[in-house]
């Protein structure tokens, strides 16, 4: 079960997010696991998205990367979770042979779970705590690779970004992106990061309204090839792969969120 595979160790990092369905069995895992397994190198999964009751995601990634190329990296999230449960999951995460973790803040509870956040510690201290977990297991490697989100449409992202390299972060994984003219990464010039862009392929016309929400940024003509579009997923992969090629500069690989939809990944990934 052993698995000392470093996501920063990867000449090129081809990533995509497996959205675990809300049902008993595998099947979807190994569904995603035999659409994907050629073209991807890392695996990742969220923790309770949109605020809702999720399959926990060390465990569906570690079943997914079980004797294959791909490396488990869940997300990590100090929403509802004091600093001891935390650790608990990362030395559950380590007994398991995980070794590498994307930290990021969380969704906002949904209103109709009728619960209340936790978050005892921030994201930076998490990624302290992730640092700090080894010493409570045995024999353990210390070396963890550990991820944090970039938000490229957020003012002085630079500068967090910097704070979360100083307490521990290896490798950052933006935002969806859509237009690679309306963010700037020359601020990570020399830094020697991984920066992996991110990318959601859209399914129907109405998430363009939520892309606004979250304030994603793109031009008046990239909108309106999407919002005019007789097929919105083909034309969202064909902008994907357009976006992407202006940011291969930077890129130390890709990330692929498709809600759900693996046979799309699969087209991105392997045209990069």
């Amino acid at each position: 079960m052993k698995d000392d595979r470093r996501i920063t160790d990867l000449s090129f990092i081809k990533s995509f997010e497996f959205l675990p369905r809300k049902s008993s069995g595998t099947e979807d895992l190994e569904r995603a696991r035999n659409i994907l397994l050629d073209v991807a190198n890392v695996v990742s999964a969220p923790e309770n998205p949109m605020g809702s009751p999720g399959i926990d995601p060390i465990i569906a990634t570690r079943l997914l990367s079980m004797e294959s190329n791909l490396i488990a990296m869940p997300h990590i999230t100090p929403r509802d979770k004091n600093r001891l449960f935390i650790y608990s999951q990362i030395i559950t995460a380590l007994k398991l042979g995980v070794r590498n973790f994307f930290v990021i803040g969380g969704d906002p509870i949904d209103p109709s779970i009728h619960s209340k956040e936790v978050r005892e510690i921030d994201v930076m201290e998490t990624i302290s705590s992730i640092k700090d977990s080894a010493r409570f297991m045995d024999n353990i490697d210390e070396h963890f690779s550990i991820g944090a989100a970039f938000n490229p449409y957020r003012d002085m992202e630079i500068s967090i970004a910097d704070k979360k390299v100083s307490v521990g972060t290896d490798f950052f994984i933006t935002q969806m992106i859509y237009d690679s003219t309306a963010i700037d990464f020359s601020g990570f010039a020399g830094k020697n990061l991984k920066i992996i862009p991110g990318f959601m392929p859209l399914s129907r016309k109405g998430q363009l309204k939520f892309l606004k929400k979250l304030g994603v940024r793109m031009s008046d003509s990239i909108y309106s090839r999407l919002e005019n579009s007789e097929d919105i997923s083909s034309e969202s992969r064909k902008i994907i792969l357009e976006a992407f090629d202006g940011l291969k500069k930077y890129s130390s690989g890709i990330h692929v969120m498709p809600m759900g939809n693996y046979v799309i990944a699969r087209e991105i990934l392997e045209c990069v």
